[in-house]
């Protein structure tokens, strides 16, 4: 917990580590729970790719980051009827969008029932 100047506890949010080991993600597909605290990219991707996100009770607690190193579209896609929340709104099933802009990244955090964007850089949008 953290201590903010109102005297509130507030809880520390996990963050992924700037020397957390790198994984290439180049390809659409699901990820795993060895894919939560590391520095994703998308190194080697030749087109948009769709990472599809675990379900939110199972990535409870845990941080993802994705950092763009291919001039590439990255989505993530959450489990029918979750939801990843950006700038105070999220619609259930939809994905976020990092666009494919070399040095555009966001890190999100699971709750254990949705996702949130904690930090971005550069264009991200989620689907309406």
């Amino acid at each position: 917990m953290t201590a903010t100047a109102s005297g509130l506890q507030v809880p520390a949010v996990p963050r992924v580590a700037p020397d957390a080991a790198v994984t290439a993600k180049a390809s659409t597909g699901a990820l795993a729970i060895a894919d939560y605290g590391v520095n994703l990219t998308n190194t080697g991707s030749s087109g948009t790719i769709v990472l599809t996100l675990l379900a939110a009770a199972s990535a409870a607690g845990l941080p993802l980051r994705i950092q763009i190193l291919a001039a590439q579209i990255v989505q993530f896609l959450p489990q029918t009827g979750e939801k990843i929340y950006l700038a105070g709104s999220g619609v259930a099933t939809k994905y976020l969008q990092v666009a494919g802009t070399i040095g555009n990244f966001v890190e999100l955090y699971c709750d254990g029932e949705k996702y949130l964007v904690q930090k971005y850089s550069g264009v991200v949008t989620k689907e309406a």
